[in-house]
């Protein structure tokens, strides 16, 4: 028999629509304060470092991502095969060591360059006037970047608030009312009301949490998903099986013992296992849900 999965964990706590969240002028007008601060320190900054150095860190760090999008998950699976690295996060993984590495080298250069490039016997500065205008600019487009990361973690939490519906005045409800807070006071910005409705994950990957969710919450729907063949082989996979007849794992997940559970050297071997990481990967989950679902639509 099957052990039975403890639903409990993400359990909703309400059921009514949550009230729409609002922007703030506050918090937009700090935005403001922050992009002309950044603007102010990115030109001090350009005057003194001259233009190719002022701008090293942002060519760098475009052409970090660059390699990393084209190779940086085959790097990952190359340099970490055979390690505790899981299969499933080694393309991640290999995305960021090979940006790292590629930032590092690109921005020596750079820097390298700037500064040889524009010897100076009396120790100023070359073209500080246009290292000033550099530095500006760069300032307003890191200011951006962080702007637009604040909107796309206010826009997973708009989604997260949705679909959990997160118990009022609860630690984790106040947390991310004020990330999509944030999110909305930066839809007031002309041309940016589209963030409001914006949401960066995959319309795939949010149907497939918000099925899962459902499942969850759904009476039966848990028991007939687990019933699914394709669960039940998952689930009796020589590599996954014992860790459900572990006591110490069991009793990791009755305490919600995250960091322990994922330090138990059984789960450790688990993570370590390419071929039944494959065999995960593949199951697709978005159509057993629905298969689990089919009764209560």
């Amino acid at each position: 028999m099957l052990p039975t999965l403890n639903a409990s964990f993400l359990a909703t706590t309400a059921h009514a629509s949550p009230a729409p969240i609002e922007g703030s002028q506050g918090v937009l007008l700090a935005c403001a304060g922050a992009l002309l601060l950044a603007m102010f320190a990115g030109a001090r900054h350009g005057y003194w470092r001259g233009p190719v150095r002022q701008i090293a860190p942002t060519v760098a760090l475009a052409l970090a991502i660059l390699g990393a999008w084209i190779g940086g998950a085959a790097f990952g699976h190359s340099v970490l095969h055979g390690t505790l690295v899981p299969w499933l996060l080694r393309g991640i993984c290999g995305m960021f060591l090979l940006g790292s590495i590629l930032w590092l080298a690109a921005f020596a250069f750079l820097w390298r360059l700037g500064r040889n490039r524009f010897p100076n016997p009396t120790g100023e500065t070359e073209n500080p006037v246009l290292g000033a205008i550099v530095g500006c600019w760069t300032a307003i487009l890191w200011s951006t970047v962080v702007f637009f990361l604040l909107a796309a973690t206010g826009a997973i939490a708009q989604f997260w608030i949705d679909n959990t519906r997160p118990a009022a005045g609860s630690t984790t409800a106040r947390i991310l009312t004020q990330l999509v807070v944030v999110k909305n006071s930066l839809a007031r910005v002309n041309g940016a009301a589209w963030l409001k409705t914006w949401n960066p994950l995959p319309a795939h990957l949010q149907r497939t949490i918000e099925k899962g969710l459902r499942v969850l919450n759904t009476p039966g729907a848990l028991q007939r998903l687990q019933r699914l063949q394709p669960i039940r082989a998952i689930a009796t996979d020589p590599a996954f099986y014992p860790l459900t007849q572990n006591p110490e794992i069991r009793q990791c997940i009755a305490a919600h013992d995250i960091h322990k559970l994922l330090a138990h050297p059984a789960v450790l071997q688990l993570l370590a296992d390419d071929n039944f990481q494959r065999k995960l990967a593949q199951t697709n989950l978005g159509q057993l849900f629905d298969q689990a679902l089919e009764p209560a639509l």
